[in-house]
């Protein structure tokens, strides 16, 4: 997966750089991007690219078909004429779609140019011409109609060209913050690793089980990936905060148990004892009641043979939770 990624992000970069440098014809670029939209599995992106690169579908009436029109709009190729068909003074709009590939426009704009350089006036001189012969004509009229034919095609061009630069662009940002998120999350795994296996060496194979439930498309995977985070934070508790039979009084009178279910609470005491900052306290124990109670969730469901439905989402964020966590009471010794 990463390797795709990286593969993705030095595409977008190219990409980028051949819509910026016009270095090679739109639709070479188009095909480019349908490779890149592969790369991210962005099925959405890949129907309409496709569209673009072979061509917009029709069925037997010769209309679009409805995920060519979807592209057409995608792309900016829609537009609103006077209904023809209309009886009223007021004429009604109706939508149409551009369907002329890049690669034919491209064309029909080369040539054009083309036609251009050699539709010129020559030369006349008056003075060898008889009286009794008229001027040929210039070419005014064919220069202005080449140059309608190159305005109307570049105009459309670029209007794709556009939407699909934005499109290349927004991936690009995705895939660098992607990159940088990933890197941040590892600094932090490598760090906290580091320190469990010092003080609680069971919770790195438990991490690794983690990781292997996430790979699997089977819910209960995901779910039992969540069970194991909740055992590794009972497990980083009694290494740092055994469990006690004792209960210990707060302030304004409330008791607190701290025996061997109440993990969270023995958590929540040792970040007590260990940080200064009341703010780290605070904004810490909220973030560990808070994962602690919905690991406590899904397990006590679990046990009563509840079914709690675990999304792969979900899965993720609360082993993310979890490592940072996890890593915030470990930055305390």
């Amino acid at each position: 997966m990463k390797q795709r990624t990286d593969e993705a992000l030095i595409l977008s970069e190219e990409i980028l750089k051949n819509f910026e440098l016009t270095e090679i014809p739109l639709q070479n670029v188009v095909l480019k991007c349908l490779r890149l939209a592969r790369l991210i599995n962005d099925i959405e992106a890949l129907e309409w690219l496709r569209h673009e690169a072979n061509g917009f579908e029709k069925n037997e009436d010769g209309f679009l078909t409805p995920s060519a029109w979807a592209a057409a709009g995608k792309s900016g190729r829609r537009f609103f004429i006077d209904d023809p068909e209309s009886k009223t003074q007021k004429k009604k709009k109706v939508e149409r779609a551009s369907t002329t590939t890049i690669a034919v426009m491209e064309a029909a704009v080369s040539a054009a140019r083309a036609r251009m350089a050699v539709a010129y006036d020559r030369d006349i001189s008056i003075s060898s011409q008889s009286t009794f012969q008229p001027i040929p004509p210039g070419n005014a009229g064919e220069r202005n109609t080449l140059t309608k034919t190159i305005n109307e095609n570049i105009e459309k061009i670029e209007k794709v060209k556009s939407r699909i630069y934005q499109y290349i662009l927004n991936v690009n940002y995705e895939l660098k913050f992607g990159q940088i998120t990933n890197d941040i999350f590892s600094r932090k795994r490598v760090a906290v690793d580091t320190r469990l296996k010092d003080i609680c060496p069971q919770a790195i194979q438990k991490f690794v089980s983690v990781y292997e439930n996430l790979k699997s498309d089977n819910a209960e995977d995901w779910a039992n990936a969540v069970h194991t985070c909740r055992r590794i934070i009972k497990e980083v508790a009694d290494a740092l905060y055994p469990p006690s039979d004792e209960i210990i009084e707060l302030t304004g009178g409330k008791k607190l148990k701290i025996g061997e279910d109440q993990y969270i609470n023995r958590l929540i005491q040792y970040i007590e004892g260990k940080s200064t900052s009341n703010k780290f306290k605070s904004i810490v124990g909220s973030h560990l009641k808070f994962i602690g109670e919905r690991l406590d969730g899904v397990h006590e469901a679990a046990n009563k043979g509840t079914h709690t439905e675990v999304t792969l989402e979900e899965a993720e964020r609360y082993i993310i939770y979890t490592y940072l966590v996890i890593g915030d009471i470990l930055s305390l010794d």
